[in-house]
């Protein structure tokens, strides 16, 4: 019987940094940042709004061949993919009339130990922030693996942590960390995994290069 770690993505189904905790909490602009990206085949997942009528998901949330929506409160939003990024699973939604702030990304790496907070919509349902510590830095994909439980449907959500004193976007989350047993994965507890923010900075610098 062998056990395999692997990062289960979590789509839904069908300069030295200040010390974390000098924030506290995410306050209510960060947490409203993280948006619920949903589509007309029923699936559903996560968001975070990056800039103007931009918002940032999970590459393996989108499915070109049907619409993409924001969802804020009960208003349905027509998101269209700007650019996409299957190999480091990011995508770029464009929303017209989007009235959220955009949370700042962090310019950092986090240290060992670092607060971090993964917010997003588990499972279609309410937001939902939970709290851990930065654990390590994969040296393959340089993604980012934390103590922040996550579940299915926070894909696209935000992983926040605190840089001099604000709430910043450390990386995006991609999916809790599961080892496989036989045939079945089975989830680690607390373990889950998001995209940096230094690769998310490039995927953004590098499509707003090319529509130049």
């Amino acid at each position: 019987m062998t056990k395999r770690l692997i990062a289960v993505l979590a789509g839904l189904l069908i300069a030295p940094m200040a010390h974390a905790d000098s924030c506290g909490w995410p306050e209510k602009e960060a947490l409203e940042s993280v948006v619920r990206v949903t589509s007309e085949d029923g699936s559903h997942a996560s968001g975070v709004v990056v800039g103007p009528n931009r918002v940032l998901t999970a590459a393996h949330a989108i499915d070109e061949a049907y619409q993409a929506f924001i969802r804020i409160e009960e208003t349905l939003y027509p998101a269209f993919l700007a650019s996409i990024d299957r190999s480091k699973d990011l995508a770029i939604l464009e929303v017209s009339a989007l009235d959220v702030a955009p949370i700042k990304l962090g310019d950092n790496d986090l240290r060992n130990s670092a607060k971090v907070w993964a917010v997003g919509f588990p499972r279609a349902e309410s937001k939902t922030t939970s709290s851990g510590s930065f654990k390590i830095k994969a040296t393959t994909d340089g993604a980012l693996h934390t103590t922040a439980p996550i579940d299915s449907g926070q894909s696209g959500g935000g992983l926040i942590t605190c840089e001099q004193g604000q709430h910043v976007l450390a990386g995006m989350l991609r999916g809790f960390a599961a080892y496989v047993n036989g045939d079945e994965y089975v989830k680690i507890k607390n373990h889950s995994v998001s995209v940096a923010s230094a690769d998310i900075r490039n995927f953004i610098s590098e499509w707003e290069s090319a529509g130049k």
